[in-house]
């Protein structure tokens, strides 16, 4: 889809000084095996791949570093978290310094965005954010947003399983554009921590991460509650809210069990997880 000549640069601690890296590299922006859109950079030394991220359309951006004298630094930025990582143009070539912001931008929006060197490309609209644009605060780490995708959607049909087998009430009571974010709080979540409702949180434990800090003092309601109020799922939750937004997801939904209009809003999405989740109910009485 896209591959320039690149380099990585660092930041000098405690300033705002971005030093370039001697070391040869390729920055590249292509669809992975798993239906993911990633950024790589490859050391062109070794031939060896040393990041790789993954990217959920309208997540990212990609920015000249207008303060570097050399006018060839450029930083990614995310939105549901902290993290920058900053490269600098090795390409010689005129016409890529000039276009590179927008055509990366393009694909970083939309992965069916055509890159184009030639002529100055129009890159689409900045998609909306889900959450008003809000600012997500998130500790400073790299996850693996495939995983965590997969994760929570399991976790959602474990839980309404449950909801599903105590007679819960239908998803068809929920109000239209609906945010993960106000379902996955935990005032929403309150009523599953009630004592009558004790069997449902148990299917809950396996997807707990498995690096989890150890307290053999915390109960199980204890520890299910920590993970709901910390950053990285509240980030995580944010940022599939996001991907959800653009309608884009929906090649990866059967990869996961779902429809492909799954992936058209968080309504489809919620609609398909309770659908499922029935399905499996039903299915595990009569067996």
């Amino acid at each position: 889809m896209l591959a320039v000549k690149a380099g990585r640069a660092s930041r000098r601690e405690s300033t705002s000084w971005v030093d370039p890296q001697p070391t040869k590299g390729l920055l590249g922006l292509a669809l992975g095996d798993d239906g993911l859109l990633h950024l790589t950079w490859k050391n062109r030394e070794t031939n060896a791949i040393e990041d790789d991220l993954i990217i959920i359309p309208g997540d990212a951006s990609f920015h000249k570093v207008t303060e570097s004298p050399s006018g060839r630094v450029f930083v990614l930025k995310f939105d549901s978290s902290d993290q920058k990582h900053f490269y600098w143009l090795q390409d010689p070539s005129p016409s890529v310094l000039e276009q590179l912001e927008a055509n990366v931008n393009g694909l970083l929006q939309d992965p069916d965005f055509q890159p184009s060197w030639s002529q100055p490309p129009t890159a689409p609209l900045n998609i909306e954010r889900a959450s008003g644009n809000a600012a997500a605060t998130a500790t400073n780490q790299q996850l693996d947003n495939s995983a965590l995708t997969e994760s929570i959607t399991r976790q959602f049909q474990a839980l309404m399983r449950g909801r599903t087998g105590a007679g819960s009430q239908s998803l068809q009571a929920q109000q239209p554009a609906v945010a993960l974010s106000d379902i996955l709080s935990m005032s929403s979540l309150a009523p599953i921590f009630e004592p009558a409702n004790a069997a449902e949180l148990q299917p809950l434990e396996e997807f707990l991460p498995p690096d989890l800090p150890k307290d053999e003092t915390a109960t199980r309601d204890e520890t299910l509650r920590r993970v709901i109020q910390s950053g990285p799922f509240r980030s995580t939750v944010l940022q599939l809210d996001r991907a959800l937004a653009t309608g884009l997801l929906g090649r990866l939904m059967p990869g996961f069990g779902l429809p492909e209009e799954a992936g058209l809003s968080v309504e489809s999405f919620l609609r398909a997880i309770h659908d499922k989740a029935r399905r499996d109910h039903e299915e595990s009485r009569r067996e």
